[in-house]
């Protein structure tokens, strides 16, 4: 089985995808990551050197070699994977597909302190612009409503909301 946790940029994916692969014993992989292994540069540079669209092209490569090859794997997902069909299907089809729905109040407050490079991140002056951003979440969102799992990730510790992840993927029969 492989799970692969998709939501907004700081809902929690990566931190929570850890914990959870702890959990179940399975192994990690974090998207960004393993296409930055593969081609030396990373996601936010690809963006920034390539444009959006290449970063997707790479996540479908990555994605069906990943989907293809392995098992046992929690998934953590970029924000935007899914906003290239053919990624969604492939991630409908070939994994357990789970939205940390995470409140955006929570997401704004944790983009404000967002350490790393994030070149989506939309900012006006210098801070964050908190409409832009809204807006961005917004289009995004019926997208991630499509995922077969909605997981409503109100914690702020990422342990406690893998437990509760588990939790509720084993009551829904799907672990």
């Amino acid at each position: 089985m492989i799970i692969a946790l998709t939501g907004y940029m700081a809902t929690g994916k990566t931190a929570v995808g850890k914990v959870l692969a702890d959990l179940t014993g399975f192994d990690f992989v974090d998207l960004d990551d393993f296409i930055e292994a593969f081609t030396g540069i990373s996601s936010a540079a690809i963006i920034r050197k390539y444009g959006e669209r290449s970063l997707r092209v790479w996540e479908n490569k990555a994605l069906s070699e990943l989907l293809m090859e392995r098992d046992d794997l929690v998934l953590a997902l970029g924000g935007g994977t899914i906003t290239e069909a053919f990624n969604l299907h492939l991630l409908k089809n070939y994994a357990l597909l789970v939205f940390l729905d995470t409140p955006f109040t929570k997401i704004i407050a944790r983009l404000k302190e967002v350490r790393g490079d994030r070149p989506m991140l939309i900012m006006k002056n210098g801070k964050l612009d908190e409409r832009a951003v809204e807006a961005h979440y917004r289009k995004r969102l019926p997208l991630y409503e499509q995922a077969h799992v909605r997981f409503i990730n109100e914690e702020n510790d990422p342990s406690e909301a893998a437990k509760r992840l588990l939790e509720q993927l084993k009551k829904q029969s799907y672990v």
